[in-house]
């Protein structure tokens, strides 16, 4: 006979495959979920019928038999880095322009009318070289630019909370934040009027990237023009007549806003109108895109999820937990205090007819 000990081992050995393989589906059914190691989460997908529409569609593409598949955008041709649903927004690679240095123009367009893509105002636009003036043009009424001087490399460094943060200051290098949901505009470069001819003749460079981008190991133009791209954010959001919105306890989907600073203080700007964003409530994970995408957290499987401790147990609840009295702890402290006090009464019961 096999004891009870033994055959409770081998029930859970046989129940965790089971556990493990349960995940919240990111996909449309039938669809491939990744593209070399670029996770590709609905409503973008690749092949037919696998994204939202054609803006969202993703080619994945494998240059050489030794080099890893790599996902591309298909209508704006922008390689893929990382895609968040939370957040609303996609990493991708963005050219660089350069003047005076091997390979590119000094001139660059982008114009995503009609799309759901808009650049992030978590990039910056960043300049390198001697007397290099570089401008975004095309954002009317705004101009947008900087210049950087001749003179030594100087990237400055400032720590927020702990963390050191290199940034451009103006010698040799300059940045400059950029206007928020950019979807049109045209980078240039030139030299500055006061140049003398001092930097009118070498490399330079500028680029929209996200701010987040280390500086830490460029130390000249030509290592940025070396790496032919860098990482930009874009924003992106749905057309309410691509998806039918159904808000529940599960997921909430409303349209994109910023928030904007006026004389009031803070308040919000919605971004375009037909559109929409989704978002899994709190206490739910998944993706708000797909039906019943986003399942409940079970907060009780996790020890450092839930507040439950002592005389109390966690119980899982649609969208959270809760805190019950586990009765059987109690009932095994009273049994524990009840025997207590029947060996104290023994002890002295004895004690007495000695």
């Amino acid at each position: 006979m096999i004891p009870r000990r033994v055959s409770l081992i081998f029930l859970l050995l046989f129940l965790v495959p089971e556990i493990a393989t349960v995940s919240a589906l990111m996909t449309k059914p039938n669809c491939t979920e990744t593209c070399g190691n670029i996770s590709i989460p609905f409503p973008f997908g690749i092949g037919t019928g696998c994204s939202m529409n054609d803006w969202f569609s993703v080619d994945c593409n494998k240059t050489t038999a030794d080099s890893p598949s790599r996902a591309f955008l298909s209508r704006i041709n922008m390689e893929v880095l990382k895609i968040s649903l939370g957040s609303s927004r996609v990493r991708v690679n963005s050219p660089i322009i350069s003047s005076g240095c091997s390979g590119r123009g000094a001139n660059l367009s982008f114009d995503m009318t009609g799309s759901p893509f808009v650049f992030s105002s978590l990039n910056i636009f960043i300049a390198m070289g001697c007397n290099n003036r570089a401008l975004l043009n095309r954002i009317e009424p705004e101009i947008v630019g900087c210049t950087s001087t001749c003179g030594a490399n100087n990237l400055t460094s400032s720590s927020t909370e702990g963390k050191e943060k290199r940034y451009c200051s103006g010698n040799n290098c300059c940045q400059t934040r950029i206007p928020s949901n950019l979807q049109v505009f045209s980078a240039s470069l030139g030299t500055t009027e006061d140049s003398n001819d001092q930097g009118r003749n070498q490399c330079k460079v500028a680029f929209i990237v996200d701010r987040a981008w280390s500086l830490d190991n460029i130390k000249s133009p030509e290592a940025v023009q070396d790496m032919q791209h860098v990482p930009v954010i874009l924003d992106w959001f749905m057309y309410s007549d691509d998806i039918r919105v159904e808000n529940s306890e599960a997921k909430n989907c409303s349209p994109p806003v910023q928030l904007v600073s006026g004389m009031w203080g803070l308040s919000t700007l919605t971004l375009y109108s037909n559109s929409t964003t989704c978002s899994c409530n709190l206490g739910y994970d998944g993706n708000p895109y797909l039906p019943d995408g986003c399942t409940d957290i079970d907060e009780c499987k996790n020890p450092n999820g839930n507040w439950c401790s002592g005389m109390t147990k966690c119980v899982n609840v649609p969208g959270g937990y809760k805190c019950d009295l586990d009765k059987a702890k109690i009932t095994f402290l009273i049994l524990g205090a009840a025997t207590g006090f029947c060996c104290c009464l023994l002890v002295f019961g004895g004690y007495i007819n000695l």
